[in-house]
């Protein structure tokens, strides 16, 4: 189910006493390794909350020419994927405001966050503060790498 940053607050109180995984990122080059990710995230708990990277971020972080899907079609891809319970754009990045990812966090306070991204271990203190723990799992390289080839 698609949901709004603006929701989160009262889908957490509607979730309460259910275990909460978290997870995001960009999505743009769809591949098996990601519905292998989501299938395993239910190892962490009851219910998968995916937040895709907005337009803008992507950009900022892949270049110009990314995204290759817009944030729109993103999102309708993820909701179908019936290992995830629910998905959301995360919210743009705003000048001081915490990155988008923990502000998700701060409002959903899930059990579990997940990531590949090792940049995430020095915020595992900032995370744990908001009952969550940190998993980081090795990313998996399937068909990444022959994206690296294709130019767009």
């Amino acid at each position: 189910m698609i949901v709004k940053f603006s929701e989160l607050a009262r889908l957490r109180k509607s979730l309460r006493g259910k275990r909460i995984v978290f997870a995001g990122g960009t999505f743009d080059l769809f591949h098996n390794g990601h519905t292998e990710y989501f299938k395993d995230l239910k190892k962490y708990g009851k219910v998968v909350i995916i937040a895709i990277s907005s337009d803008k971020r992507v950009r900022q972080r892949k270049g110009n020419k990314r995204p290759i899907l817009s944030e729109d079609k993103r999102l309708i891809i993820i909701d179908a994927i019936r290992y995830i319970d629910y998905s959301l754009i995360a919210p743009r990045p705003e000048k001081n405001k915490p990155v988008p990812t923990m502000r998700i966090i701060k409002i959903l306070h899930p059990h579990t966050f997940v990531s590949i991204d090792k940049r995430w271990i020095p915020f595992q203190k900032e995370i744990k503060q908001f009952g969550t723990e940190l998993k980081i799992l090795q990313p998996i390289e399937l068909i990444l790498q022959l994206a690296l080839l294709i130019r767009y």
